[in-house]
């Protein structure tokens, strides 16, 4: 099995599509980077030039990338799948699966846009449920505020909320939310970290919907299958200030 870490390049989004896709990327070679999953369709252009969508995620992919050459990605807001290609969100199976599109053959260089093309083609008839993009936002918003809140926000029933969001989304609302909180706290402990401040975990799980530390530790411990300070850079030089005490890691 080859060891190396793939190399993950990230690409500009138009800003006619930008409501549309959320990040574009080019992965080369080796294991898949570790990172924290993504609940949304992702939009794949295989090495061979097969175009496949590939579903949400609730927990991190292992193993490494098919062999071949580079994998070219568009992560397609929540919502739009369908609307875009036809499909119920629900009905992409994470590994992937087939997209009637034809081919993009040709330099991989020139693949990310050819991916574009395919979805600026299908911009103009895209329509999504404006109740279910609400509750995504207010979700991102306030990671902590129950789903049956969203829900009555909507006007919707949590049983019709948890059926349309499905459809829309791929995945029930709890478990949309469960990886939203998980992004909420990685986010606020790097901007912790860019203050050159030692992220406070208690304080950052309850602001991320968490009931308290060991809560997020146990749902990194599940999505990601390690703690979060394991997705930061190294902390080692973060010493507690004279005078003020040491922190004590619990995360680790």
């Amino acid at each position: 099995m080859n060891s190396r870490t793939a190399r993950v390049t990230a690409l500009p989004v138009p800003a006619d599509l930008a409501h549309l896709v959320a990040a574009s990327w080019v992965l080369a070679g080796g294991a898949v980077p570790r990172g924290l999953p993504h609940p949304a369709v992702d939009l794949l252009v295989m090495p061979d030039g097969e175009c496949r969508l590939a579903g949400p995620e609730t927990r991190v992919r292992q193993g490494t990338l098919p062999g071949g050459g580079a994998l070219v990605g568009l992560r397609l807001r929540p919502g739009t799948v369908t609307g875009l290609f036809g499909v119920a969100a629900d009905e992409v199976p994470l590994a992937g699966a087939p997209l009637d599109a034809g081919r993009l053959d040709g330099p991989v260089a020139e693949r990310p846009a050819g991916a574009l093309a395919l979805v600026r083609a299908r911009a103009g008839r895209c329509q999504v449920d404006e109740r279910v993009r609400a509750v995504v936002a207010a979700m991102h918003a306030s990671p902590g505020t129950p789903v049956h809140r969203h829900a009555a926000r909507a006007g919707l029933s949590e049983r019709q909320l948890r059926r349309r969001f499905g459809v829309a989304v791929g995945l029930r609302p709890k478990a949309y939310v469960r990886v939203v909180r998980l992004h909420h706290a990685l986010a606020a402990a790097r901007a912790a970290m860019a203050r050159g401040e030692r992220p406070d975990w208690a304080a950052i799980a309850v602001r991320s919907g968490c009931y308290d530390q060991s809560h997020l530790l146990a749902e990194f411990r599940h999505a990601v299958g390690a703690p979060p300070a394991t997705l930061l850079p190294d902390v080692r030089f973060l010493q507690a200030p004279p005078g003020r005490g040491q922190h004590t890691r619990r995360h680790e």
